[in-house]
């Protein structure tokens, strides 16, 4: 009796033993559930590369800041969409064709970014930048000669004047101006002019410290950016005129506003002292963000 049910227990004990074999995954099942799984990321950093690629979120400010300038303009909400859809693609457009341009470049400076990183290809980089700018001017089809001449400026301005002093800065503050200029061209009232050359002087200021920033990789390719040839100090003494002259168009136009505007702007310059040239930078980005929100408000 005993002996029997010690047989009858191994035997329980095999047939366990058996079933867990048998819902055992395979190494090679657990292979391809690695594979699977790796791809899927693999696709989700790919995609998440794009989005870096065009600066998505420069991107959408720029449409928002059309979107807002139509508010001030008091004009119709539906014709501002199309055309702030028009310009997310047109500053994806920019931003793409940058990357391209800057692989070299980047490879120093931010080796990081999707390019020299190799998570994004240059031929399908060179496909999203020209899909962008398809859409943008089928999006601002009303003022598609705009569009269209904003696009070639870009691409003049990425192959042939990034390298030269101030020409360069010029072109990128003309260009982040599109956004406002479209309304401006449309209605033709003085307080968007006020705030595009507020947009321009901000933008200029935040592209000679990004200069600064890229002294390095600058050199190393022989771009001749102003900090490159006369130094960090008078390019820091131009980025503080830039901002008083923002200060002074405030004083004149909107005084009330110097008070979002100036804090931005003094730790701009304190961080810049600092060397700290992001945060300089973005604390210019945050300060023209003040600006913009506060003209619309007050």
């Amino acid at each position: 009796m005993h002996k029997s049910t010690l047989r009858d227990s191994e035997a329980q004990k095999e047939t366990f033993r058996s079933r867990k074999k048998t819902y055992q995954p395979s190494a090679v099942h657990q292979r391809d559930t690695k594979r699977e799984g790796s791809s899927q990321l693999s696709t989700l950093n790919s995609q998440l590369a794009f989005f870096v690629l065009c600066r998505v979120w420069n991107s959408l400010f720029a449409a928002g800041v059309c979107v807002y300038s139509f508010y001030i303009a008091k004009s119709d909400f539906h014709e501002a969409v199309w055309l702030s859809v028009g310009v997310f693609f047109l500053l994806s457009f920019a931003n793409a064709h940058n990357d391209i341009v800057d692989f070299e470049v980047d490879k120093i400076n931010r080796p990081k970014r999707p390019l020299p990183s190799g998570k994004i290809s240059l031929k399908r980089a060179f496909l999203v930048a020209f899909a962008c700018f398809f859409l943008a001017v089928i999006f601002g089809f009303e003022l598609a000669w705009l569009f269209v001449l904003v696009g070639v400026l870009c691409f003049i301005y990425n192959k042939f004047l990034k390298g030269l002093p101030l020409v360069g800065n010029f072109a990128v503050a003309l260009l982040t101006t599109t956004p406002i200029v479209i309304p401006l061209l449309k209605f033709n009232q003085a307080e968007l002019l006020h705030l595009s050359f507020f947009a321009f002087m901000l933008t200029f200021a935040r592209e000679i410290t990004k200069d600064i920033e890229d002294m390095e990789g600058d050199k190393a390719l022989g771009l001749k950016t102003f900090p490159v040839l006369l130094g960090i100090n008078l390019s820091l003494t131009l980025v503080i005129i830039c901002e008083l002259k923002c200060l002074a168009m405030l004083a004149l136009f909107k005084p009330v506003v110097i008070f979002g505007v100036f804090p931005g702007l003094l730790l701009s310059v304190i961080f810049a002292l600092l060397k700290k040239w992001r945060f300089s930078q973005n604390m210019i980005k945050i300060t023209m963000i003040a600006g913009l929100f506060g003209w619309g408000i007050f």
